[in-house]
């Protein structure tokens, strides 16, 4: 398989992803979980504060490269559009 068909095939599987229902609900409910977890933490809880803030910002690092392949797999099937 050539570069530009695996970025077009895994750009597609995660536009997939992304649209998924099941995907979305299970990113939601781990978010909010994350969160409700933060807010009913002890005071003097640093630490388990800061591992569920870096636990939320991976969350959201997960989903930014699923739209950047995404994205590219959307480019790559312009340019090869463009060839023909």
């Amino acid at each position: 398989m050539s570069d530009k068909q695996t970025q077009l095939q895994q750009g597609h599987e995660a536009e997939t992803i992304l649209n998924s229902e099941v995907f979305k609900l299970a990113f939601e409910n781990l978010k909010n979980e994350y969160l409700k977890m933060w807010e009913d933490s002890k005071e003097l809880d640093s630490a388990l504060r800061e591992k569920l803030y870096l636990a939320i910002k991976n969350l959201t690092t997960v989903e930014k490269h699923l739209r950047i392949l995404v994205e590219k797999g959307k480019i790559t099937k312009s340019q090869l559009e463009k060839m023909k």
